[in-house]
């Protein structure tokens, strides 16, 4: 009988192995590296705050795509943010991103939402862009009388959107080595209260204490 019973346990342990070694490398993976990795971020706009953004986030672990019309001119951003940071059009990143964060010229807006708007649906949107009459023209007024975060919802309809950072000059985020001893806060609102936990972690990973002040239309003066 004892050898009986450790022939079954052989033929089990066998078992086990066989099916364990037919599995797909990620399926005996994912769990761990699940636990670690975090979302990509598209960053649309690779200007003074996008690059500043951008590079904080890439240090914290986020992979981060920054995006423009001419991806190819990137090569220093993509090289100043390190941490497997990229570069690709516009399209290319919304498609491969979980956030999407907008750093454009308010006037660009309307654009960038006829074009890419239907593949944001469904996904976080971060908006940091601020309309100013001198530079948006006519658009900045029509924002201005709803609020720059409704009217911006509303050109990407669908999105879960987070309005953020706009109080935040680019010059004035810290470097990534700096990041633990920054000390200012990032107020911000949302139509989606279910992002605050991925809302409050970008705004950690730049070195800011989170303040969360509820709907889009609590930010009037942001």
């Amino acid at each position: 009988m004892r050898c009986i019973e450790t022939m079954k346990r052989a033929a089990a342990a066998v078992l086990i192995c066989i099916i364990a070694s037919a599995l797909p490398v990620t399926a005996q993976t994912d769990s761990r590296a699940g636990s670690t990795e975090r979302p990509t971020i598209a960053m649309i706009g690779a200007g003074d705050m996008g690059s500043a953004m951008g590079k904080l986030w890439a240090a914290a672990g986020y992979h981060v795509i920054f995006a423009t019309r001419h991806p190819d001119e990137l090569g220093p951003v993509v090289d100043e943010a390190g941490h497997g940071a990229e570069a690709a059009a516009v399209g290319e990143a919304v498609s491969r991103a979980e956030i999407i964060c907008l750093a454009v010229p308010y006037k660009a807006e309307p654009s960038i939402a006829r074009e890419h708007g239907d593949a944001m649906r469904g996904k976080v949107l971060v908006n940091v862009d601020n309309a100013l009459a001198y530079r948006d023209g006519e658009i900045a007024a029509k924002a201005e009388a709803v609020g720059e975060a409704i009217y911006s919802a509303r050109l990407f309809e669908g999105t879960r959107f987070i309005r953020a950072f706009n109080l935040k000059a680019a010059y004035s985020f810290p470097e990534p080595d700096q990041v633990d001893a920054a000390d200012f806060t990032i107020p911000w609102t949302t139509n989606d209260e279910s992002v605050r936990p991925i809302a409050e972690a970008l705004i950690r990973a730049t070195g800011g204490t989170p303040v969360y002040e509820g709907g889009l239309e609590n930010a009037r003066e942001y």
